[in-house]
């Protein structure tokens, strides 16, 4: 049977998270709040099917690796550079008037709505829980589901393959999708940008095996947005 200790820390965290977000998000949003409850249910169960039922060594982990935090958190950083830039690139294409880093990371925040009254809460949710939930379904279970099924390699060597670009570009449009519809973003740019991290975020995935590099830099391009909306005086994810 494939080894349970590589998968432990996901398990543990979506069950945290679950029962986290269960007395949270459900009491504020409920429909959004049961979004969030199915994609980590999902994730889970996907992880536990692969290696129960088909005792498949799932290739995307959590954390591939023991250690290596402050590795992880780098590459988290410079991941949201990159989002960053290329947001900024894409932007002087489609919106020359926004194109600038301030207006980028301000829709961080416009592709969140408030969860809660505290902001505090707010800022720990958007940041921590669905920074999580969202790069572990999208760019972890569901990734690895449609390339186990389409028969797409998942590796480092196999970034330029024209199925994976284009696999990666699909769940980027489905992660803009989810925003536009379960969450109510109608802010193209919010969009673009979100599209573009989900992108990075697969190939991420791709290129360390393991999700944590890709969390991280969702955590800390929420986390930015949430803080410079509180500087600024604005309501956390209103």
């Amino acid at each position: 049977m494939a080894s349970w200790d590589k998968y432990k820390s996901e398990v543990i965290i979506s069950v945290f998270l679950f029962v986290y977000l269960l007395f949270t998000l459900t009491n504020v949003n409920s429909n959004l709040g049961n979004a969030y409850l199915w994609f980590l249910g999902i994730s889970v169960i996907l992880l536990l099917i692969n290696i129960l039922v088909f005792d498949k060594d799932v290739r995307i982990t959590f954390q591939k690796e023991k250690g290596k935090w402050l590795n992880v958190i780098f590459a988290g950083i410079i991941a949201w550079v990159a989002v960053l830039v290329t947001s900024f690139v894409v932007f002087k294409v489609v919106n020359p008037e926004q194109a600038n880093f301030a207006s980028i990371i301000s829709s961080f925040g416009a592709a969140n709505p408030a969860f809660s009254s505290s902001k505090i809460l707010n800022w720990f949710t958007v940041s921590f829980a669905i920074g999580f939930s969202e790069t572990n379904f999208f760019a972890g279970r569901i990734l690895e589901f449609v390339a186990d099924l389409l028969r797409i390699p998942l590796s480092k060597n196999n970034l330029k393959n024209l199925k994976f670009v284009m696999l990666a570009i699909s769940l980027g449009v489905l992660f803009a999708f989810f925003h536009a519809t379960a969450k109510g973003v109608a802010a193209t740019n919010s969009l673009i940008v979100v599209a573009i991290m989900m992108i990075i975020s697969i190939f991420m995935v791709a290129y360390y095996g393991e999700t944590r590099q890709a969390i991280a830099m969702h955590v800390i391009s929420n986390g930015v947005a949430g803080i410079m909306l509180l500087m600024a005086g604005g309501t956390l994810f209103g």
